[in-house]
């Protein structure tokens, strides 16, 4: 890893400008830089990655100790901006503005100014905050695909066309955790110098930014983005999306995860309809699978072995499963692999 000077022409602007805010160092590691904060400021680093050209993404992980305010640069009034709150909660304001908006965890926001205001995030002391902030230079990134004539180039051009006609705009968009799930995946790769991790980190940020456009041309065409959820409920269904992958073995239900999360039925099967669109079972089921997938993988036990350690009790029903998912036998995997 390479640690850059205060003077050094290689750093991107975006990070250089927040380095003396946050009395930090920067390093370098391929198309990455890291900003670590300094003792005096609080805790953490922020990540910029430059993924192609028209396209760059910030990450904070950072707990401050007194509330402060960040200044994002963009590319001027091509820019279009997607954040999403993985923990903690945030604030945005656009430079020419005093109005604040909250992002929450679990929430996404779209923003865009054809003036080409700087952002203002906001952070508050002593509550740590992960976010992720992807930004696109739009005409350069969506040139090529706004002008297929297939159905998603029809609805990138009404997208860019809805934005464009707009001086500024805020979209604060509905909760996901399918967002969460893969931010999760991205923090947990290891930042080496392995061209092959490096392209898997940035082949995450790629369906991070698939499934923002995704959300945020269905909030449009329906004009909504509540599920009905409260907040703390959403949160509950995290909670226990996270339990059922650390202990797949267990035979989870809709009565003992109730139990354990204090929802009705009604609520717990609304809650990951929306936020997984998947029922609870096939939730279960999913986890199941992907855990078996990565045993296969990576270890000697044998199917039945595998079968009963994610929790299920028939080996037919198991590779029934298994192939309609991953296309071959589980025997047939192992082989492949």
């Amino acid at each position: 890893m390479e640690h850059l000077t205060a003077n050094s022409d290689s750093v991107p602007a975006e990070i250089y400008a927040l380095k003396e805010l946050l009395e930090g160092d920067i390093t370098q590691e391929q198309d990455i830089f890291i900003l670590t904060i300094g003792k005096q400021i609080g805790s953490g680093e922020l990540r910029f990655t430059c993924l192609n050209k028209g396209l760059k993404a910030f990450d904070f992980d950072i707990t401050v100790f007194k509330d402060i305010e960040l200044p994002i640069n963009s590319y001027g009034k091509e820019s279009l901006q997607f954040f999403y709150c993985l923990e903690g909660d945030c604030a945005h304001r656009f430079d020419d503005e005093s109005i604040i908006r909250q992002i929450d965890q679990f929430q996404t926001a779209v923003v865009h100014s054809n003036a080409g205001l700087r952002n203002h995030v906001f952070i508050s002391a002593k509550k740590k905050v992960i976010l992720n902030n992807i930004f696109i230079d739009k005409r350069e990134y969506f040139r090529e695909f706004s002008q297929e004539s297939n159905q998603f180039g029809k609805k990138l051009r009404e997208l860019l066309q809805h934005i464009d006609s707009k001086p500024k705009h805020f979209h604060p968009g509905s909760y996901s955790l399918k967002i969460a799930e893969q931010l999760r995946l991205l923090i947990g790769i290891e930042y080496t110098n392995k061209i092959s991790e490096l392209l898997s980190q940035k082949g995450r940020y790629y369906l991070i930014l698939a499934k923002q456009i995704e959300k945020f041309c269905l909030e449009m065409d329906n004009d909504s983005n509540t599920s009905g959820l409260l907040k703390k409920e959403l949160k509950i269904i995290s909670e226990l999306s996270d339990f059922i992958r650390r202990s797949p073995e267990i035979q989870h239900s809709i009565k003992t995860l109730c139990n354990e999360s204090s929802l009705s039925p009604a609520k717990l099967q609304e809650g990951f309809k929306f936020m997984f669109e998947r029922t609870v079972s096939d939730f279960v089921r999913n986890v199941r699978l992907e855990k078996a997938e990565k045993l296969i993988r990576s270890t000697d036990l044998t199917i039945s072995e595998i079968v009963y350690s994610v929790g299920l009790t028939s080996r037919s029903y198991f590779c029934k499963i298994f192939k309609r998912k991953y296309k071959y036998s589980p025997k047939e995997y192992k082989m492949k692999n």
